[in-house]
């Protein structure tokens, strides 16, 4: 039998416990939604192939740009899948053709087109995704890739199509990243983890609102945030536009 004080003693080391528990999953809550991007320490500018500005080209029924790509454009991007997810936003409102595009880099930074993963998509207003079929091989690590977008609003004359490009290198996910992700599967926290190892495009697919999870959705807007601080791009009027419109 416990006499009274050790009684005492179990019910409060209990309290601390739970408190503690309590505590944790609180913060753990706040730094997931806190957190954004950190860039890889070991970043990789783009190749020429992939201009500074990002897009080229207007529809004429567009204002401004067509095409914002959700994705680096100042240095690669990474991820560690081989069937990786691309994100982007359609501004102009008419409904056009769009064309995904897939290129290798060669060993001298040469893209070579990847027929096999072309597709023409039908564009519309907002938040698109693209994500590479199952069915279709991988992507192979240590490689770096570049993706297109090109909205197809003027057949006649493509060099008035506007077009969005990025570039994505696939490499291995380090241990511990796969050992914290081991421990949650919550998309808010994984966002956040792979964020935090400069892992763009892995981050923003865990972080894309498909659901209505308020710390997935403000995880997804720090990432932007934070990008968008990173690339010097924060009074480009067409991102601060868009993070608004998410944050509503």
């Amino acid at each position: 039998m416990m006499t009274n004080n050790k009684k005492s003693r179990y019910a409060i080391t209990c309290i601390r416990i739970f408190t503690g528990c309590i505590l944790s999953a609180i913060l753990g809550v706040t730094q997931a939604a806190m957190a954004g991007y950190r860039p890889p320490k070991d970043q990789k500018p783009p190749s020429g192939y992939s201009d500074s500005s990002g897009v080229r080209g207007r529809c004429e029924a567009s204002s401004g740009r067509s095409l914002m790509l959700l994705a680096p454009q100042t240095h690669v991007g990474l991820t560690t899948s081989t069937h990786p997810t691309f994100a982007w936003y359609v501004w102009n409102h008419q409904s056009l053709p769009i064309k995904f595009s897939l290129y290798e880099f060669d060993k001298n930074l040469r893209p070579q087109k990847l027929d096999t993963y072309t597709k023409i998509l039908l564009s519309s207003p907002g938040l698109m995704k693209q994500r590479l079929p199952q069915d279709l091989p991988g992507l192979s690590v240590g490689k770096r890739y570049l993706w297109q977008l090109q909205i197809i609003c003027n057949p006649e004359r493509p060099s008035h199509n506007p077009i969005a490009r990025a570039e994505v290198e696939v490499v291995a996910a380090p241990q511990t990243l796969i050992n914290d992700l081991a421990m949650t599967n919550n998309p808010a926290f994984k966002a956040n983890l792979y964020g935090q190892y400069g892992i763009w495009y892995d981050a923003i697919k865990e972080a894309l609102p498909n659901n209505s999870q308020d710390e997935v959705a403000q995880v997804f807007t720090n990432l932007l945030a934070s990008l968008t601080e990173l690339e010097a791009v924060g009074k480009d009027r067409n991102f601060h536009q868009f993070a608004l419109i998410y944050q509503e």
